[in-house]
């Protein structure tokens, strides 16, 4: 629900939240030159059955329910009778034990990096410090995020699925070592509470991309989300299964683009084809930051860079890269070995990274008109 409140009235603001909080809803407040808009999230249905209550208030300029298909998360969203209110982009924090924020969505490209699953406290440990050192070496410390798996989900029930708690207790301490905050995959919708616990940001992958049950557990734990697109799934689909999240008053939502399963994926070149243009779909669309996933569409690390860069061009909020701490573990890997680049290739893509911010973004946002 969307509720314009004219400036200088708090106490009808204050009403408004305390009436949102007895709703079970929470309020965003926007701000503009002359009034500010008071936007109600989570399932707003019981409190719009206060509308006419609102309209009451001091200072209350409109006061409508949302139209669109998805409410919480739409960037433009309508009333019945078709007034209108653009909202701005919202980027998500996540704080790291160093006491830097990571602001995905801020304007800044956002690195996660790390290994595709934590198998070794060493091989955790290493990639945690080369992704500090280049954090440190290029002055982006506030924008490295560790990712690894600890919960695996595979296509094959036989194969490698991660090592569990043991994996999660892995990433903990490379978090104590090196202050970076640290994303891991969530599964099973009765473990959120005790994932949650341990990460910094949870993430639901591919094959959980409309597991509802799970989306609104991870939804009410309130911990930053990265959800990935189902890889059959249509970008609406995808805007529906965020919307499941932010239903529970969670909008600390990173929607990842990873690749789409084609016609074009055959032949060995192409693990899943990069579906680039929804990126700008998504910026147009809702509200959330947009990130890219260069590994599992190449499934070949000579292609990650690749990739990497060519997600620049639309202007993506940052990317999620599986990496590896040296070239001799890639036999040792157990998941996605193939995929994987070695820290100091990413050190040059990151160096690419910080170049292409400064000489060609500023003018293509111009050009986008952004």
């Amino acid at each position: 629900m969307i509720i314009e409140v004219e400036k200088g009235n708090e106490t009808t603001l204050q009403q408004i939240r305390d009436l949102a909080a007895r709703c079970g809803n929470k309020v965003e407040v926007e701000d503009a030159p002359l009034f500010v808009t008071a936007c109600v999230v989570g399932d707003t249905r019981s409190f719009e059955s206060r509308a006419g209550y609102l309209r009451g208030l001091p200072g209350v300029r409109q006061a409508w329910a949302v139209a669109s298909d998805y409410k919480n998360i739409a960037r433009v969203v309508r009333s019945e009778d078709g007034r209108a209110h653009i909202r701005e982009r919202r980027p998500v924090e996540v704080p790291g034990l160093d006491g830097l924020v990571r602001r995905i969505g801020a304007g800044k490209h956002v690195f996660m990096v790390g290994p595709d699953s934590a198998q070794e406290l060493e091989q955790v440990l290493a990639i945690a410090k080369l992704a500090k050192a280049i954090g440190e070496r290029f002055g982006v410390l506030d924008r490295i995020i560790l990712r690894g798996g600890a919960f695996k989900p595979r296509t094959r029930p036989t194969d490698w699925r991660g090592l569990g708690m043991k994996g999660l207790a892995m990433l903990d301490a490379a978090r104590e070592e090196t202050g970076l905050p640290y994303v891991t995959e969530v599964m099973d919708h009765n473990l959120v509470p005790e994932i949650a616990a341990h990460a910094d940001m949870l993430q639901i992958g591919t094959r959980n991309a409309q597991n509802f049950d799970l989306h609104e557990a991870v939804g009410r734990s309130h911990k930053p989300v990265i959800l990935k697109r189902g890889f059959g799934n249509e970008a609406k689909e995808w805007f529906f299964a965020a919307e499941y999240i932010a239903n529970q008053g969670n909008l600390d939502i990173v929607l990842c683009e990873r690749g789409m399963k084609t016609l074009y994926v055959k032949g060995g070149y192409c693990r899943f084809h990069p579906d680039l243009n929804v990126i700008t779909h998504v910026r147009k669309q809702t509200i959330l930051p947009v990130i890219f996933d260069p590994s599992h569409p190449a499934g070949d690390h000579q292609i990650v860079g690749q990739n990497m860069i060519a997600s620049l061009g639309y202007l993506v909020d940052g990317t999620m890269t599986e990496t590896l701490h040296t070239e001799s573990f890639r036999e040792q890997q157990l998941c996605d070995a193939a995929q994987a680049l070695d820290m100091d290739k990413y050190a040059r893509l990151v160096e690419a990274v910080l170049r292409f911010e400064e000489h060609i973004e500023p003018a293509l946002r111009a050009v986008s008109g952004e």
